[in-house]
């Protein structure tokens, strides 16, 4: 199969398939190559395709590549053909990607994350849609599965270096490594725009740290002048059309060269403004919003438009551009850091996420309040009830601040598992005592099935001496204030929370101490 796409959807291709697909369809297939594929995958690409008798069609795009299969006159039905050919792709893969994997933690199957196959089936229509539509309806359901299959490799991959870097396999990977100050993105994040994380998750990284320098021109300029940039600078694939600094269009090397192409391209645009030819409707984002939220608004664009690089500005002026592939990097990198630092019992964040989130909001100077939630006589549960039923309380715990922050707090806020039956919540919700209450309520309304059923036996300290007048475990909370003005520091805010814990645990039943970070003698809320 001689011919290669120069565009995704183009009229060349659409000709050619259309006029093929007559004896039963079209197979539309796509793979996706992780990262940097090496040459043994390409070759192990290229021939699968050689040994494709019915490949009509084939384009790439960066790590994409798009192929398209017809079924003979007399021969085995599309979808078995499709699979096959799926099949025999992902075995090809496979072999070349198990030769060059690393060793593999015992126990831990590492998932074949290295590549994802999507494909969908393209049959000429009874109900008038054009062929056009047929086919890129397709191509998105093809897609579709491989960024579901992606996702799900994600997660898997979490998991596989989470118990790889237990073993020590991982303890030389820059991304595992505990970043150092000052040098790490991650560290850095001032958030403001609109964040749809669930509660407790992990602090939003902002697309700004992704922005790279983009070449710029004005409107005015010629389409000839971008032509000669575009051939000068091969690696670069799109230039963004400015005035005064804001962006107002997008031009990309592939739709510029296409539209070039045509029997009328050169005279008709040539020398006319390039104003004539961008994108008016390119993605444009603000550099403090979350890259969870843009990858999703990006992969929801028109599929003609899924490749284009993403516009970053700061207070509407141009900061730079984004590719797809950085974010999708970003993201894999954002969710195997929250696989191998989150808490294993309760799935939340654990200290280096609760670490930054605190250091961001320091960073950001907005007011906001910090609880310490800790059971009281946690020890003597245990000693009674086992280790397992005591998981059970934890976990209950968890979804008790978890609960109360999805219904009271604020977008932005962050619940953290500091480790045992310690956990921390960040939040700039007006009214902190009476969510702290809240809280209180709810463990207390709550916490009776942990007994199961059985009447509470007599509480003990750790010395083995009963508690006068205390019921079972209790929830101490620790309340503190910042103002967003004076100086602290994370460990100025623990210290002072580890004041107010000891003062709570001293009070008998739930309770909550409130006070600002800087106070020496801090009061007693109610209880």
């Amino acid at each position: 199969m001689d011919e290669i796409g120069y565009g995704l959807l183009d009229r060349t291709m659409i000709n050619r398939l259309t006029d093929q697909w007559h004896y039963g369809g079209i197979g539309v297939i796509v793979a996706h190559l992780h990262g940097q594929p090496s040459a043994s995958a390409h070759e192990a690409m290229q021939s699968w395709m050689n040994d494709q008798q019915r490949l009509i069609w084939r384009y790439r795009m960066e790590n994409d590549f798009y192929f398209f299969l017809q079924r003979g006159k007399s021969e085995e039905q599309l979808d078995k053909l499709t699979g096959r050919a799926v099949r025999s792709l992902q075995e090809r893969l496979k072999r070349v990607y198990a030769k060059e994997e690393p060793r593999k933690p015992r126990g831990v199957e590492r998932p074949a994350a290295a590549f994802a196959i999507g494909h969908a089936l393209a049959f000429p229509s009874s109900i008038g849609r054009s062929a056009e539509a047929t086919i890129y309806h397709a191509v998105k359901e093809a897609l579709s599965a491989v960024m579901r299959l992606r996702l799900r490799q994600e997660h898997a991959s979490g998991a596989f270096e989470q118990a790889a870097a237990e073993e020590g396999l991982l303890n030389e990977s820059p991304f595992l490594r505990s970043p150092e100050p000052g040098n790490d993105a991650l560290e850095d994040q001032r958030l403001s725009g609109d964040d749809r994380r669930q509660p407790g998750g992990p602090s939003p990284f902002p697309i700004g740290e992704l922005a790279k320098p983009v070449p710029t021109f004005p409107p005015q300029a010629l389409v000839s002048d971008l032509a000669r940039m575009f051939e000068t600078n091969q690696r670069v694939q799109g230039a963004v059309i400015a005035s005064e600094g804001r962006p107002l269009g997008l031009v990309m090397k592939e739709n510029m060269n296409q539209l070039l192409a045509g029997q009328f391209g050169l005279p008709l645009y040539w020398n006319r403004s390039i104003a004539k030819i961008m994108d008016e409707e390119a993605l444009v984002v603000d550099a403090s919003w979350p890259v969870e939220q843009v990858a999703q608004m990006a992969m929801a664009r028109d599929i003609s438009r899924l490749y284009h690089v993403v516009i970053i500005t700061r207070d509407e002026k141009l900061l730079g551009a984004a590719s797809i592939r950085s974010i999708l990097e970003c993201l894999t990198q954002l969710r195997t850091e929250e696989a191998r630092t989150a808490n294993p019992l309760t799935g939340l964040p654990g200290n280096a996420a609760i670490q930054r989130d605190l250091q961001r909001r320091i960073d950001a100077g907005r007011p906001f309040a910090i609880v310490y939630a800790d059971l009281d006589h946690f020890k003597w549960y245990n000693d009674c009830f086992g280790f397992s039923q005591g998981d059970e309380l934890i976990r209950f715990l968890a979804s008790v601040l978890q609960q109360v922050i999805a219904t009271g707090g604020c977008k932005d806020d962050f619940v953290g598992h500091i480790g045992g039956d310690d956990f921390i919540l960040l939040s700039e919700a007006e009214d902190m005592q009476r969510l702290c209450r809240l809280m209180i309520a709810l463990f207390d309304g709550g916490v009776m099935p942990y007994y199961g059923g059985a009447d509470i036996p007599v509480v003990t300290d750790r010395s083995g001496n009963p508690v006068a007048a205390q019921i079972g475990v209790t929830l101490s909370l620790s309340l503190l204030f910042w103002d967003g003005v004076q100086l602290v520091s994370t460990a100025m805010i623990s210290q002072a929370a580890a004041r107010l814990k000891k003062q709570a645990k001293s009070i008998i039943g739930s309770t909550y101490v409130s006070g600002s970070v800087y106070e020496k003698h801090l009061g007693e809320g109610i209880t």
